[in-house]
């Protein structure tokens, strides 16, 4: 009778080291990405984890502040945006390797109750508010400051110009009516065009090529659930859900 519990013991203590062990091998991965891309990387992030059983999580907003989350936590292990933009932020984060995932578009896109031709029409007296993102943190801030330069209007649409933090943020002052006009990235006009008056591709001459990658944060290079995700962006799947979205 006195050995019953010492076998007992021993079964639940192999129990809980079975558990513990399954528990600390169980794959998980955190994703970061501009806030102009949450659709579709949401929606890569769903099928991805249907397809590897990894569990993902995934954190939006402009470059700046989610390479800072990157930085604090040391838990983000892909930043997705504008390569340049990524290589450029130096000091904050460090990048072992970029994924290719497509090509960014520039849009004007305008409210419901406005009616737009061209892009030049932006100056014309149809349109009283031209929101765009910052032009220091995120990268179609600085596409939407190159198309202003470029088409001559930087001083002549400065009483217009209303800057803020994030492209979804542009896009819901349009929603709102708040704003009559906003550059902004396709990926979003598409995803919101019932909810918009329309939008307007800017010719990619005038602003400066725009390459969305999936930066692998160094340390996270050896990661196995790491290499399964940039291997997914590689897939048709993946490539077919950017698509979808405007990133080519």
């Amino acid at each position: 009778m006195k050995g019953k519990p010492i076998i007992v013991g021993t079964a639940l203590c192999l129990l809980l080291l079975f558990l513990g062990v399954s528990l600390a091998s169980a794959q998980t991965l955190m994703i970061a990405s501009a806030a102009g891309y949450k659709k579709p990387v949401s929606e890569a992030i769903r099928s991805f984890e249907k397809a590897t059983g990894i569990k993902t999580d995934a954190a939006f907003g402009n470059i700046q502040m989610v390479s800072s989350q990157a930085k604090q936590t040391g838990e983000i292990s892909c930043i997705i945006g504008d390569r340049k933009f990524l290589t450029a932020l130096g000091s904050t984060v460090a990048f072992v390797s970029y994924e290719p995932i497509g090509k960014g578009v520039l849009v004007l896109a305008y409210r419901k109750g406005v009616s737009l031709d061209k892009v030049e029409d932006m100056a014309s007296d149809k349109v009283k508010t031209v929101f765009m993102p910052q032009d220091k943190k995120a990268i179609y801030g600085i596409a939407g400051t190159e198309a202003l330069k470029s088409y001559g209007y930087t001083s002549k649409l400065a009483g217009k110009i209303t800057q803020v933090a994030t492209v979804p943020q542009v896009v819901s002052y349009l929603i709102a009516g708040e704003a009559d006009a906003g550059f902004i990235n396709l990926t979003e006009a598409m995803a919101n065009k019932e909810r918009l008056g329309g939008y307007l591709v800017v010719p990619e001459d005038r602003y400066t090529e725009i390459l969305i990658v999936a930066g692998v944060v160094k340390g996270f290079e050896n990661k196995p659930e790491t290499k399964k995700f940039t291997d997914y962006l590689k897939t048709r799947e993946a490539k077919g859900i950017f698509g979808k979205y405007g990133v080519k």
